[in-house]
């Protein structure tokens, strides 16, 4: 029995038992993942880049934990997250869960319990997305996830009423699948096929010294009657064999020398027919599509430092983002919870990306203008760009302030009765505390 099921009505999803009509079967995803990994990842390199750029970014964001509305530096949430095992560190191990959701559509994380379950998990790991099947519930969430490896395999069990259990499952939409989330390496497939079926050809015209393909043509022989004779299949079967040898890197610019009257015919092709390099790029940008990188990040071209910042914020606003968010409801349901403290809630600190500053910067300037133009107070400025109450006896002080509180003080020096106006102004300026120092006490210390 999971120890931290949260007290809920029973509800269950009105079409589970439909969804779950195999029930204590497991069901495998219906995609090859090694296959989809081994174009992707491991043989291009636009999708190695991508996949690399988003999940180590998306790893390097750091941590925050809310007590309510106390931010806490310290928490056992916080250094699980940091160190999640002896064997690898956080980086790493949110790193490698990124890459299997962009990769599979689908990652697993598993935080093993402690004895009768009632402690924290002191452990996380990664689940390679390819061993893992689900078995259905009946009320629309799995009821077991079942890990399969070098034959064994373990069951972990889920309560199917919330879900909750050793294993959080995290997927993409899928708007085909019950169970499993959409690989964005199926969305760039034909992508990712036409970009290395490009750098293939490439390699081959390097194998084949890097030049188009030609044809010998032997020319027909006269005989002593005045007859033309073709040249012996023999013959042209060893300058076959022979072209074959010769060809290749090591070769390349060599000339060929055969006896005979025989001649070499090249074989060109107009840029229009075999423009590769176009080709390949137009198709790298289809896989930077698929992943949601904007392609001036990855495909070379014309870029100058702004418009890659603005890629690169754009980069984070559109996909990363979305995707930490994901991760953050995920684990705030699963993991959370296991610590006990209703109040907790996990979240991340965003003024650490620098990717962000322009962001930033927008924002400040934005709430700069509405506290000038007076539409807003200081207090409300600071909460806006989340700077907090001011502490007590904290100055206010604003632009402007300077020249008024001059006039102010040559106004009271002249005439005692602008004592008041003075006051009242230090005092919405930070300089006077009105709880310590009242009106007349004011007037007290002027005289």
């Amino acid at each position: 029995m999971w120890p931290f099921r949260p007290r809920v009505e029973r509800k269950s999803n009105p079409v589970g038992a439909m969804l779950s009509w195999t029930t204590n079967q497991a069901i495998w995803t219906d995609r090859n993942y090694e296959k989809l990994a081994e174009e992707s990842y491991v043989r291009n390199a636009v999708a190695f880049k991508c996949v690399k750029l988003i999940a180590s970014s998306a790893a390097t964001v750091p941590w925050l934990m809310q007590d309510g509305d106390k931010e806490i530096d310290k928490h056992a949430l916080l250094d699980l997250l940091s160190n999640p095992s002896p064997m690898i560190g956080g980086h790493a191990l949110f790193e490698a869960y990124y890459a299997y959701l962009l990769l599979a559509g689908n990652s697993y994380l598993v935080a093993p319990l402690i004895g009768s379950g009632k402690r924290p998990p002191a452990e996380l790991w990664n689940l390679r997305p390819d061993r893992m099947k689900i078995v259905p519930g009946p009320f629309g969430v799995p009821q077991a996830f079942e890990y399969t490896v070098n034959g064994q395999t373990k069951r972990f069990q889920v309560d199917p009423m919330t879900g909750a259990g050793e294993v959080l499952h995290v997927k993409e939409f899928h708007p085909t699948d019950d169970w499993y989330g959409l690989s964005r390496v199926q969305a760039g497939a034909y992508g990712i096929d036409r970009h290395n079926a490009a750098s293939a050809h490439n390699k081959a015209l390097l194998d084949n010294g890097a030049r188009p393909s030609g044809a010998l043509v032997f020319q027909p022989v006269k005989g002593d009657n005045g007859s033309e004779r073709a040249a012996p299949q023999e013959v042209v079967d060893a300058a076959r064999e022979n072209l074959k040898e010769r060809v290749g890197p090591k070769h390349a610019g060599e000339p060929f020398v055969f006896g005979g009257n025989v001649d070499w015919l090249e074989m060109g092709v107009t840029p229009k027919d075999m423009d590769f390099l176009k080709g390949k790029e137009d198709a790298a940008r289809d896989i930077c599509y698929a992943f949601g990188v904007p392609d001036i990040l990855i495909v070379p071209g014309s870029s100058t430092y702004n418009n890659v910042a603005e890629a690169k914020l754009d980069l984070w606003e559109q996909t990363i983002l979305p995707l930490i968010d994901h991760t953050l409801d995920a684990l705030n349901s699963w993991l959370v919870p296991r610590y006990g403290n209703p109040n907790l809630r996990l979240g991340v600190d965003l003024d650490e990306i620098s990717a962000l500053e322009p962001r930033r910067e927008s924002k400040r300037a934005s709430v700069s203008k509405l506290l000038t133009d007076g539409v807003i107070d200081a207090d409300e400025a600071r909460e806006a760009l989340q700077y907090g109450p001011r502490p007590p006896g904290a100055l206010r002080l604003q632009r402007g302030d300077g020249p008024i509180i001059a006039a102010l003080v040559a106004a009271a020096q002249a005439d005692t009765g602008m004592l008041e106006p003075l006051y009242r102004y230090l005092v919405s300026a930070g300089l006077v505390d009105a709880g310590s120092t009242s009106l007349d006490a004011f007037i007290t210390q002027w005289d």
